[in-house]
């Protein structure tokens, strides 16, 4: 018995395989890219339970993610708008804040804060936890980083080596 190959087979095959792995990357549902940003998520919520940090917003503005597809390589990129996913990611170190004024509520302040500004209120005036200030810059202290992104990715980077 013999078989005869088409013509250009190795091309199907060849662009059967990536779409395949293109699938399993970003096409089906719970595919590796959607499993990754979940983690990294679940990173950063912790790390923000740890350290009181609102991290909500900075989750929210996910981007989509892009696939650039070239011949035997996909390249996906996913990223965050928000400029602070750097901050949470990395870390930052002491620096000053300045403003035009910088207007914060300040939870569990210095007793100068409690002396000097009002108790906080909300849109209805009810009193709120902590002091809303008005300050020209302050110098508050870095913060420690989460790692959320790269931790996962070498998460992922052992699944799909394995």
């Amino acid at each position: 018995m013999m078989a005869t190959l088409e013509r250009g087979f190795e091309d199907d095959l060849r662009e059967a395989v990536m779409d395949d792995v293109e699938a399993t990357l970003v096409g089906e549902e719970a595919n590796l890219v959607y499993e990754f940003v979940e983690l990294v998520h679940a990173r950063l919520r912790s790390y923000g339970e740890r350290h009181g940090y609102d991290v909500e917003s900075t989750i929210d503005s996910l981007g989509q993610p892009e696939v650039d597809r070239s011949e035997g390589r996909i390249e996906v990129t996913i990223g965050w708008e928000s400029e602070q996913m750097a901050r949470w990611e990395f870390g930052t170190s002491d620096h000053t804040v300045e403003g035009d004024p910088l207007s914060f509520v300040w939870h569990d302040p210095p007793q100068w804060v409690r002396e000097e500004f009002d108790q906080a209120r909300g849109g209805g005036g009810q009193f709120e936890s902590g002091y809303r200030v008005f300050l020209q810059e302050t110098e508050p202290s870095g913060i420690e980083e989460s790692r959320a992104i790269r931790d996962a990715l070498n998460g992922l980077r052992r699944v799909m080596q394995a």
